[in-house]
């Protein structure tokens, strides 16, 4: 795509997503303004792709299970954006523990899940910032990947966002975020042929 348009590329990629229900996420974030406790959880099973019983409790590797409880019993709201890093910093650091047969491991939420939560909360103001997105960002600009910190999510992510936004000639960020996830997944061997 070295010869096509900016909107060109957003078109293609974002045609190329797949993965998550967008019914779900349609629906979610319409209502976020009254997310239940039930929503909370049921964007936690989109984020972590639980699609299954098996896969929605404590102790599945893959699954920030008893961090999104915590946010259905919290019912946590979109904080004024001068709250927004606060927000990501506590939301992002919150520890959990599986445990296992052989022991147990200590995770955190992660900051791929902190701006997921505050994505539905705040109804797609905010972009989703996890691994695919950043790898997109680092082959579209030629640099390497962005830090996992808060402060290089608002200070260097959204601002780029709102640029290729602009660039692209779109006001659909969702869009846009599903064509920065599908680049973002592509084989790294595509880029070395």
């Amino acid at each position: 795509m070295r010869d096509s348009t900016p909107r060109e590329w957003l078109c293609v990629w974002a045609d190329r997503y797949q993965g998550y229900d967008e019914t779900e996420y349609a629906d979610l974030i319409e209502k976020h303004k009254l997310l239940s406790a039930e929503d909370f959880r049921r964007i936690g099973k989109w984020k972590d792709d639980a699609t299954t019983e098996n896969q929605w409790k404590p102790n599945v590797a893959s699954v920030a299970y008893l961090i999104w409880e915590r946010a259905a019993e919290e019912l946590p709201k979109c904080p004024d954006e001068s709250g927004v890093a606060v927000f990501l910093e506590d939301w992002s650091s919150r520890e959990y523990r599986d445990v296992f047969n052989n022991g147990s491991r200590e995770k955190r939420f992660g900051l791929s899940r902190a701006t997921t939560l505050l994505h539905f909360i705040s109804g797609g103001r905010y972009p989703i910032f996890d691994s695919r997105v950043k790898t997109a960002l680092a082959r579209l600009l030629g640099r390497p990947k962005l830090p996992d910190t808060v402060r290089s999510y608002l200070d260097s992510y959204i601002p780029l966002f709102k640029e290729l936004a602009d660039h692209c000639e779109t006001n659909d960020f969702r869009m846009l975020d599903k064509a920065l996830f599908s680049y973002g997944a592509l084989d790294e061997r595509t880029f070395s042929n």
